[in-house]
């Protein structure tokens, strides 16, 4: 009897356990063809796989040595194609800001992009009309281009949005958020960003980023419906799609972004592709490495940008420097380099973190890209920033503004300005300290973040889509949003009275006026 009893408790636990743990199927898809847009995320796969979850992976890079049932990665890496034909380098060169280079070129990627999700074989399969595939939540990148949210509509699915490099604000907008063109931690704004800006430097901020909001609105999301509709047929607008959005998760460090209002289902984190286990460095840069008495400086312009497509006069400003220091640099360098300094190593590729984490490392010279950012904050590594494009000029403006490091524009540079500011960097141990500091603050949680976000995932999911977290401006008019059809009012209503007050007091002189020369004149007379 005993053990029929204890039989049955342990059955009882089971089930308790199994109903607690229930498996949801969730289809992520990253159809940025940028391994900075892809990496910030992988931890978060693999912790809801890990929670016993079924993901689906939609992905131009797919997470290597995966094997199991329940993990589908869908590789559509060929997109690359499009992304690897422009050159950011010459863009920038060119003085062509993001916004216009967003029009030119982003805009009509992001629908490239969507496309060879759409035209993947094993995808098709997934949203056929026929298929009976079932998935419980859709999480997917929040950029420019909304045409992969017809997959929400198709499965009828809540949604979690992502963004790897801080909100862009049209998503914002639609969100019901904040939308600050002046406010510093506008990184669409690029180097036009900072506390109190002047007057001019504002209308500028406001004019261009409505000018690019009213592209994005009448263009690129029209575009986007069609494509997301020639493949999936009729839909309803995708804007309003968006605006039933569960929750965002953004890839933005508190310790390092200058606070703002937040919406209640935007959830931040930082850091998330730290790796614990760093790869080996090769043997040549490693004995190459280990043998800098004075310690090594690493520059890379990302995985995006090419130093190779520095002008040659730029490249020659930091041979010609390199050549008179005493540290070694470690280069990445897509082409072969002939005539380089001999206290330069270049490779075509290179394991970043785990040269950071290199104890000879003395200062990191980089494009301000986020995900490096994170890595030279965790490293405890100065940096000098030379932006490229999009988010990069604030954020390295960000990381100059926290005195834990300098900027300077690669247009432009000097031998004896670049020299100048490395000197500084590595012998001032003030920066340094500052960016330990920052380390601190940035691992000073009360969570793991990772689980917090798995946490958050099937929050969404458990209570259908998470609808008390939506902001309610997000259905407003957009003149009811900032009361303006109240302001205008108020302006007319203000007008009307200060203008009939002043007719009237100049009627009411103009009477006195008349009043009392009549009299004179009866006098004279």
């Amino acid at each position: 009897m005993k053990r029929n009893i204890t039989s049955l408790f342990l059955v009882l636990c089971v089930l308790c356990v199994a109903e607690q743990t229930e498996c949801y199927r969730i289809l992520a898809a990253i159809v940025t063809p940028s391994y900075s847009h892809q990496i910030p995320y992988r931890a978060l796969w693999l912790e809801l796989h890990k929670r016993g979850h079924e993901v689906v992976y939609v992905t131009t890079n797919p997470i290597p040595n995966i094997n199991s049932p329940n993990f589908t990665q869908i590789d559509i890496s060929d997109t690359y194609k499009g992304i690897r034909a422009l050159n950011f380098v010459e863009t920038r060169f060119n003085g062509e800001s993001w916004l216009q280079m967003a029009e030119e070129k982003v805009a009509s990627l992001s629908i490239y992009f969507a496309e060879g999700m759409y035209n993947n074989t094993e995808l098709k399969k997934m949203y056929a009309p026929d298929s009976d595939a079932k998935f419980d939540i859709l999480m997917t990148e929040y950029l420019y281009g909304p045409a992969v949210l017809g997959l929400a509509h198709r499965f009828n699915v809540p949604i979690i949005g992502l963004s790897s490099l801080g909100l862009p604000l049209i998503n914002e907008h639609i969100l019901g958020g904040q939308v600050l063109p002046s406010h510093e931690s506008t990184w669409e704004m690029e180097a036009n960003t900072g506390p109190n800006l002047p007057f001019l430097k504002r209308l500028w901020n406001f004019v261009s980023f409505w000018r690019f909001m009213h592209f994005l609105y009448t263009e690129v999301l029209s575009a986007n419906q069609q494509l997301a509709e020639k493949y999936l047929g009729p839909l309803p607008p995708l804007i309003d799609i968006m605006r039933n959005t569960s929750m965002i998760f953004v890839n933005q460090a508190s310790a390092i972004t200058p606070a703002r209002p937040q919406l209640a289902n935007v959830i931040s984190f930082t850091s998330f592709h730290i790796q614990d286990k760093l790869p080996p460095v090769p043997k040549d840069l490693q004995k190459f490495v280990d043998g800098a008495k004075n310690g090594f400086i690493y520059f890379s312009l990302g995985s995006n940008s090419r130093s190779s497509h520095l002008p040659v006069e730029i490249q020659r400003v930091f041979c010609d420097t390199f050549a008179t220091l005493p540290y070694r640099v470690v280069w990445k360098y897509e082409e072969d380099f002939p005539g380089k300094p001999d206290n330069v190593y270049t490779a075509k590729w290179l394991p970043q973190q785990s040269i950071l984490a290199h104890p000879n490392v003395k200062l990191f010279i980089y494009q301000g890209g986020l995900q490096s950012s994170e890595e030279a904050i965790h490293f405890g590594v100065p940096v000098l920033g030379f932006a490229i494009f999009a988010d990069q000029d604030y954020q390295v403006a960000r990381m100059e503004a926290l005195g834990i490091g300098k900027r300077l524009e690669i247009r432009t540079v000097t031998k004896d300005e670049l020299k100048s500011n490395i000197i500084e960097l590595i012998t001032n141990k003030e920066y340094k300290q500052r960016m330990i500091n920052t380390r601190n603050l940035m691992h000073d949680t009360p969570y793991d973040i990772v689980k917090n976000l798995a946490w958050w995932t099937e929050h969404v999911i458990r209570t259908k889509g998470a609808p008390h977290l939506r902001s309610s401006i997000t259905f407003q008019p957009w003149y009811q949003r900032y009361d303006l059809d109240v302001i205008v009012f108020l302006t007319i209503v203000a007008f009307l009275i200060a203008s009939s007050a002043l007719n009237l007091i100049a009627k009411l002189i103009v009477y006195l006026h008349r009043q009392i020369s009549s009299p004179q004149k009866l006098k004279t007379n």
